[in-house]
């Protein structure tokens, strides 16, 4: 059984948990309120923008050619398509939302408290040297796969609002799951003892992304 299955195997139940929740059903049955989108994608914003930095240094540790090219390639997907969206919609929530929710949940806002853990462990992959490129192209991984594992199995409503369907198209479809795929083989050439305490690390901060916490979510 390679690494990747295994740890889906034997932490079965967080990562369910991590791939389970309400705003994602409600955002693929386009009953999602533009009050919760907005705060959802000014926090995800928040997180992507890290996140793009923490790749970059991912890709500059790459072993071999293809996973620098692969790598390299997806950070020009991120900086166009994925950006270009989160800008977009924010503009278009933005016209449905009064000035006090614009200010309350904005950009300026930071990390709300079930999201902040997790920007912070970004933060400290960025700038620390003990992680190696096996832990960080497994968070790298299990982040992408938790995303494709909502977007492409939930099932959803015909005729989205370009706001719900762009979304879910940006984490399913061939581009996605080859990428998603790449990274489980890059992850499957290293060992369970070199990457399982990262994989247990993401796949227990995802949920505070979705955490009662962040009530704002739940109006």
């Amino acid at each position: 059984m390679s690494t990747t299955s295994q740890l889906i195997a034997k932490y079965l139940d967080i990562y369910k948990k991590a791939t389970e929740h309400q705003l994602t059903k409600d955002l693929c049955q386009g009953i999602l309120s533009d009050k919760r989108l907005f705060v959802y994608f000014t926090q995800d914003l928040n997180f992507f923008e890290v996140g793009l930095r923490l790749i970059c240094k991912i890709t500059s540790l790459a072993p071999d050619t293809y996973p620098l090219i692969t790598l390299a390639r997806k950070i020009g997907f991120f900086a166009n398509d994925e950006n270009t969206y989160f800008q977009n919609c924010l503009v278009l929530l933005k016209e449905n939302l009064s000035d006090e929710d614009i200010i309350k949940y904005g950009d300026k806002t930071g990390s709300l408290p079930g999201v902040k853990p997790y920007v912070d462990f970004l933060k400290e992959m960025i700038d620390s040297t003990k992680f190696t490129y096996a832990q960080l192209i497994t968070y790298l991984w299990v982040c992408e796969a938790i995303y494709l594992k909502w977007a492409h199995d939930l099932p959803r409503n015909e005729n989205l609002h370009w706001k719900y369907q762009t979304w879910i198209d940006l984490h399913d479809g061939a581009h996605f799951i080859e990428w998603v795929d790449f990274l489980r083989k890059e992850v499957d050439k290293f060992s369970m003892a070199e990457v399982e305490n990262m994989f247990v690390k993401i796949v227990k901060l995802d949920p505070g992304f979705w955490s009662p916490q962040n009530h704002s979510f739940q109006h």
